[in-house]
C-alpha cells in the first residue's frame, strides 16, 4: 500500500495538483484503503472518482472524489495548523482525514454528512483522528456549536452559499465551494475570502468540476429534456423551454459550422462554456450524450449548447492533428443552419476577445444590494462573474480589484 500511495503522490505532484509541502505530506500520511474497504488497492490509488452509494435508480448519492480534484481543492482551501474547518459532505471520511493532518492536533475538523449510514461508517473509519467530529445533519445548516470556522469546504454541488455558511465563516475566513452557476449543472469550484461581513471575493482560479448535488433543504432539481436514444439536454426552467419541440430536434438533419479556431488539450480554455453563458442571447444548456453516438459534443466543455424553440446547437470538435482540434458548432432542428451560424459567430467573437479564461468573481449576501443586470441571484447569495484574457500577475491583481469593486457597487 505504501508503494501505491507514493505512486499516487508522485503522479499528483508531476501533474501540478500537489503544490504545497503540507498537502503532499497529508496525502502521504492518509491510508485511503482504510476508507474504501472492498475496493481493489489499484483502484483506491488511481486518479478516478469512486461511487460509494447510489439511489434506487442508480444515480450517485455519494462518492470518493478523484484524488486530483481533492488535492486541488485542499490547495485552494489552504488550511493552516490550528485552524477550525467545517466540511460539508463527509462521504467516506478521506477528506476529513486529510484535513485533520493539515490542521494538526491543535486544530479541529467538523464534517457533516446527510446520510446516517455514511456518517456512521465515516466516524468508525476516522477513529484515531481525535481532532475530527462527524455530525449527521443537513450540510446547508452547517454546525453552529463550533463556530466560527477559519475554513469551510463543500464537497457537494451547491446551488447557493447558504445563510448558515455566511453566518459560520470567520471574519477573515475562506470558503471553497463547487457552485452550480447555471441550472443546467455548469459548475465551478471557487475559493472565496471574506473581506467584509457581506462580501466575498475569489482568490484563485476556479476549478472545472462536477459533484453529486446537495440534498436536504438545499436540494435543487435539474430541468432535463430527453432527446431520444438516451441523449438529454440539461437546462434552466426559468428560460421556459419548449420541451415538446426540443424533444423532436434530433429528427432533423445535422448542420455543421466550423470556425478554423484550433485548440489542444493543454490550452487554457476551460471556461469557454462560462463565457458562452454570459454572452449568448439564446438560452444556455448542456447536452449529455449518454452512451449514444447521435451527438458528439466537445469533451472539454461538458456539452455546452444553445437552444431556440425546437433547435439545439452545441460546441463540437474535429481533429486536425496530434492532440489538436478545430472548434465548431453542430445543430439539429428546424432552424439548425441559423443557430449553428450564431454559435459559430460567438466562438469567433470569443477568439477575437483573446479566449477569456481569467475570472473575477464577487459574492455578497442577498439583500445587501439590489440585483443588477448580469448578476447570478440565488436565495442567499448574489454572484458577479467577469472573464478576461489577462494572465500576468499584475493583471490577476486587477481582476481581484475588479471583483472587490463589483461587490461594493
Amino acid at each position: 500500500m505504501d508503494a501505491l500511495r507514493e505512486q499516487l503522490v508522485t503522479v499528483l505532484k508531476q501533474n501540478g495538483h500537489l503544490r504545497s509541502t503540507a498537502v503532499e505530506r497529508a496525502f502521504q500520511a492518509v491510508p485511503r484503503e482504510r476508507f474504501l474497504p472492498g475496493v481493489e488497492p489499484e483502484t483506491v490509488y488511481r486518479c478516478r472518482q469512486i461511487v460509494v452509494k447510489r439511489d434506487p435508480g442508480g444515480a450517485a448519492l455519494s462518492s470518493a472524489s478523484n484524488p486530483a480534484l481533492v488535492a486541488d481543492m485542499l490547495e485552494q482551501l489552504d488550511p493552516q495548523p490550528g485552524h477550525r474547518v467545517l466540511e460539508i459532505g463527509a462521504a467516506t471520511g478521506i477528506n476529513a482525514a486529510l484535513l485533520a493532518e493539515l490542521v494538526g492536533p491543535v486544530g479541529g475538523v467538523v464534517t457533516v454528512e446527510f446520510d446516517q449510514d455514511l456518517a456512521d461508517s465515516a466516524r468508525a473509519r476516522l477513529a484515531g483522528y481525535r481532532n475530527v467530529e462527524v455530525i449527521r445533519g443537513d450540510g446547508a445548516l452547517g454546525h453552529r456549536q463550533a463556530v466560527p470556522y477559519d475554513r469551510i469546504i463543500v464537497t457537494a454541488g451547491a446551488w447557493d452559499i447558504s445563510a448558515a455558511w455566511w453566518d459560520q465563516l470567520a471574519a477573515d475566513g475562506r470558503i471553497v465551494v463547487p457552485l452550480r452557476v447555471h441550472e443546467s449543472g455548469l459548475t465551478r469550484c471557487f475559493a472565496f475570502d471574506r473581506i467584509a461581513p457581506h462580501h466575498l471575493v475569489s482568490t484563485t482560479a476556479p476549478l472545472v468540476c462536477g459533484f453529486v448535488p446537495m440534498r436536504g433543504i438545499a436540494r435543487h432539481a435539474d430541468e432535463r429534456v430527453g432527446l431520444g436514444a438516451g441523449v438529454v439536454l440539461n437546462l434552466d426552467a426559468a428560460d421556459e423551454p419548449d420541451s415538446a419541440a426540443l424533444s423532436r430536434a434530433m429528427r432533423h438533419p445535422r448542420h455543421e459550422r466550423w470556425t478554423g479556431i484550433q485548440v489542444d488539450d493543454t490550452d487554457p480554455v476551460g471556461h469557454l462554456d462560462l463565457w458562452l453563458l454570459a454572452h449568448a442571447d439564446k438560452p444556455f444548456g448542456r447536452l449529455d450524450p449518454g452512451e449514444s453516438d447521435l451527438v458528439s459534443p466537445a469533451y472539454r466543455w461538458a456539452g455546452a449548447a444553445l437552444y431556440d424553440g425546437g433547435t439545439i446547437a452545441y460546441v463540437a470538435f474535429r481533429p486536425v492533428g496530434d492532440s489538436r482540434h478545430e472548434i465548431g458548432a453542430v445543430a439539429h432542428g428546424p432552424d439548425a443552419d441559423q443557430l449553428a451560424a450564431e454559435l459559430a459567430g460567438l466562438l469567433e467573437r470569443w477568439e477575437r476577445a483573446g479566449r477569456p479564461n481569467q475570472t473575477a468573481v464577487a459574492a455578497y449576501r442577498a439583500g445587501t444590494r439590489p440585483v443588477q443586470p448580469g448578476d447570478i441571484a440565488r436565495p442567499d447569495t448574489i454572484l458577479t462573474i467577469a472573464l478576461s484574457p489577462m494572465s500576468s500577475g499584475l493583471e490577476t491583481d486587477r481582476l481581484s480589484a475588479a471583483a472587490r469593486q463589483a461587490g461594493s457597487r
